[in-house]
């Protein structure tokens, strides 16, 4: 996953995660469900982006700024 990618998913789950806690858009338990289903994504991102370099390629390659 390319840094940018990460960056772009991460900020607008934190929008989000800002507009659910902030603003009664949704019901109570659907705020918690929301969130729920916010932070696996945001999670899931992260350990993505773990195993990657910022290029895109696999953690294992070298990363050769360029």
């Amino acid at each position: 996953m390319k840094f940018s990618v990460n960056v772009a998913i991460q900020m607008l789950a934190l929008v989000a995660q800002a507009i659910n806690a902030t603003q009664d858009l949704l019901p109570g338990r659907g705020k918690f469900w929301a969130m729920v289903v916010l932070s696996v994504v945001q999670g899931l991102t992260a350990v993505l982006a773990h195993f990657a370099n910022p290029d895109g390629t696999p953690a294992a390659a070298p990363y050769i700024k360029q």
